[in-house]
């Protein structure tokens, strides 16, 4: 059946495609094949790079700690949590990562492949888990760590219990090797992106604060944390090697987290420097020679990619190789920027959530880029040129540099680089509602790049059990005291970062947030004058009263029975009183936002160029929020490979409130999870002031959806202009009784 699948996704391809991708699997899979013979022979670990004397760079300056600038409860909350490496990744609740742990299972699918063992300080225990060429290496890496550290278990997918090797080669690393295994466990904790709490804990106590543990503690697991992680996963082998995006967050997240540190007053002993020095090294030749590259499709993988080089060659030490990285890395970031992100500040993914994971990268890629000191910028002169397969070049040097406008500096960035950064946070200030949430469409898979200060609230467990139906039976280890929830649909740190890069913030009575300052910082203290970019209000293709009545009409003349009419009423009225009207055609999302009311409707194309890898089945569905509460939304994504029938069940159109036929996709859904043909063509006829009209012919008839706002209510017309029958919807229950996940692997009943 695996194979049948796999066949069908490659004759869905044009010929042309899948003979460039057949000539690209087989050169890497000849070069990946001599790699791996050798690996088993020498030592993948570089150990030789940081016998220079220099150090790594440093971008960022000391930040006072105080309560306007960061809450000191949850962080030294969440710093005691990790000091314990206890973890709430994906939905699995607070658990502590340990190996031998007996894990809660998913869905019924349980495993138990990580035995307990004696740890030891000469790193014994290691033998039987790395390679035979790396063992020298991994043990020598593990006696620096101190006596009393507890390792964490990385290759552990501790939500079902299974267990990657690190002694397997990562690319024989397989996402799905067994029902209800989720791969993304042990990369997501393996980005390490709870590092910087420890970093803001640090400071805190340094500076006083009462109820804390002394500031070494927190350097100390900092520094043991990274050091467990490399002697454990050698480069190239184990699970978090597999994916070259996930080493690129990791890299970056290392980085960051050792400069607050730093920032901070902390300082560490010469030998971790260098075997941290030696790593990061490692995690930017394994990203160079394993970029997620596609002549057709590049996504936010290979955007990760980039922006894992740049944070490599930006804080290592200059060398030609390091030289070229960062080049290399700053000419493709521009192109992405131009590919991935629309001229309406919307990103190609169709995926709201995705949108923020990309906005985030390429936001502190472009601060990096402005905050380059005079040696780094010089290097964007003197590099040498590489090919690294047909396609993908690194152009002559020297790089263009362009005037920042509105500043007497120059950037290796273009202007219109910068006017689609601030395009980007005008589409995130859109898609937030009142409540501070952002809405969803497409897949949410939780991902972020930094997480510095991310939003989470206190919580009871008698909460947790009743508010998560994945977490009905979860018991809490003895020393939490808190159950900290985080809140995977805030959205306002990016707007809030952008604003302060662009001058938005200066004279705000509110306070800024700490991203925007490490924003600033990384940038050099830079900030651009704003090119004042607004959201579109109508556009003048579909905003026309022709086009609203011929729309109209078509609905006019379909019979009763081939329409369904909704009419959800508001208890406070007044729906239409400073009623703002935002689209976003590259996208394809209009917005209908007043004081009482939020309306969002999703009419547009699948993304990724055609590909829809992040795609739901969601063409003319809706989100509303009416008098402050939520009365119809997007379920979310839930889960990815685990459980192929749940993921799909999540994209499917009965989980939107949509206008759909019976047991029909509008697009199909095929044998990837991460593919959707765009068959439904959704198109906008009207959007204005009249309301909104629009089709889509993903079935064999086309399909119309007609809104209208009223003072007390909102009116919903369907129609199809053929003899199918539209389903009709229930708006008590919008998603066909699929529970709400606002995030991957998080489920509310």
């Amino acid at each position: 059946m695996r194979l049948k699948k796999i066949i069908k996704v490659i004759l869905s391809q044009p010929p042309r495609v899948i003979l460039q991708k057949c000539l690209r699997l087989i050169q890497r899979q000849w070069q990946s094949n001599i790699v791996q013979k050798l690996d088993f022979f020498r030592p993948t670990y570089t150990r030789n790079f940081s016998r220079t004397a220099v150090p790594l760079g440093t971008f960022l300056k000391r930040i006072s700690m105080n309560s306007q600038i960061i809450d000191p409860e949850q962080t030294l909350s969440l710093a005691d949590l990790y000091l314990n490496h206890t973890f709430d990744l994906l939905g699995s609740g607070w658990l502590q990562v340990r190996h031998g742990m007996d894990c809660p299972g998913l869905e019924g699918y349980r495993y138990s492949m990580g035995p307990a063992h004696k740890i030891d300080p000469q790193g014994t225990w290691l033998n039987h888990r790395i390679n035979s060429s790396n063992k020298a290496c991994s043990k020598k890496i593990w006696r620096i760590v101190s006596r009393d550290y507890i390792p964490i278990d990385w290759q552990l997918d501790f939500k079902s219990g299974y267990r990657w090797q690190e002694k397997k080669p990562a690319s024989h690393c397989y996402p799905s090797p067994l029902p209800g295994v989720d791969i993304k466990v042990p990369w997501e904790l393996s980005r390490m992106q709870h590092l910087p709490q420890l970093a803001w804990a640090y400071g805190l106590t340094s500076q006083g604060e009462e109820g804390t543990q002394p500031p070494e503690v927190y350097s100390n697991e900092f520094r043991n944390e990274i050091l467990d992680f490399i002697a454990a996963n050698p480069p190239r082998f184990g699970v978090n090697w597999h994916c070259p995006m996930d080493v690129g967050i990791r890299v970056s997240n290392w980085l960051l987290a050792y400069d607050l540190f730093k920032a901070q007053g902390a300082s560490f002993d010469p030998e971790f420097e260098q075997v941290f020095q030696n790593s990061i090294y490692d995690h930017g030749l394994h990203i160079i020679q394993k970029l997620e590259w596609d002549p057709n499709t590049r996504s936010n993988h290979y955007l990760a990619d980039i922006v894992g080089l740049l944070f490599v060659s930006a804080y290592l030490p200059r060398s030609p190789e390091t030289d070229t990285w960062l080049a290399f890395s700053i000419q493709e970031l521009i192109g992405i920027m131009e590919e991935q992100f629309h001229p309406d500040g919307s990103n190609f993914e169709g995926s709201i959530c995705y949108h923020r994971l990309s906005a985030e990268m390429m936001l502190y890629a472009t601060a990096l880029i402005l905050g380059l000191p005079d040696n780094k910028r010089e290097a964007l002169q003197r590099y040498h040129p590489i090919s690294l397969f047909p396609g993908l070049k690194l152009q002559k040097a020297p790089l263009p540099f362009f005037p920042v406008p509105g500043l007497d500096q120059t950037s290796p960035l273009p202007p219109a680089h910068f006017e689609k950064l601030e395009r980007i946070a005008d589409f995130t200030r859109a898609v937030m509602k009142p409540n501070g949430q952002a809405m969803q469409i497409g897949d949410n898979d939780s991902g972020r790049f930094l997480k510095l200060h991310p939003k989470f609230h206190k919580a009871e467990l008698n909460e947790i059990h009743a508010l998560y139906q994945n977490l009905h039976a979860y018991t809490e280890p003895e020393f939490i005291t808190q159950y900290w929830v985080e809140d995977h649909l805030n959205h306002s740190h990016l707007v809030q970062a952008i604003d302060a890069l662009f001058k938005k913030q200066a004279d705000s009575p509110k306070r800024v947030d700490i991203e925007a300052r490490i924003v600033r910082n990384l940038a050099g203290g830079t900030t651009l004058p704003s090119f004042n970019t607004k959201a579109l209000r109508f556009h003048p293709t579909f905003s026309t009263d022709s086009s609203w009545d011929e729309g109209k009409r078509k609905l006019d003349e379909l019979s009763h029975e081939q329409c369904n009419t909704y009419e959800i009423f508001s208890h406070e009225h007044n729906l239409k009183s400073r009623l703002e009207y935002l689209c976003f055609p590259n996208f394809g999302l209009y917005l209908m936002i007043s004081p009482k009311m939020f309306l969002s409707i999703r009419c547009g194309p699948v993304g990724q160029n055609g590909n829809g890898g992040h795609a739901h089945n969601d063409a003319l569905s809706i989100e509303l929020q009416m008098d402050g509460i939520d009365r119809i939304s997007d379920p979310g994504s839930y889960l990815y490979t685990p459980l192929p029938e749940t993921r799909n069940a999540y994209r499917s159109i009965m989980a939107h409130f949509a206008p759909y036929v019976d047991q029909q996709e509008p697009n199909p859904i095929g044998p990837s999870l991460f593919q959707m043909a765009d068959r439904a063509q959704a198109q906008c006829l009207y959007f204005g002031e009249k309301g909104f009209i629009g089709m889509h012919r993903g079935y064999s008839s086309p399909v119309y959806r007609l809104i209208q706002v009223e003072e007390e209510k909102l009116i919903i017309k369907d129609g199809i202009d053929g003899p199918e029958k539209l389903v009709p919807l229930d708006p008590l229950n919008p998603s066909n009784g699929l529970p709400f996940s606002n995030g991957y692997g998080v489920r509310f009943y």
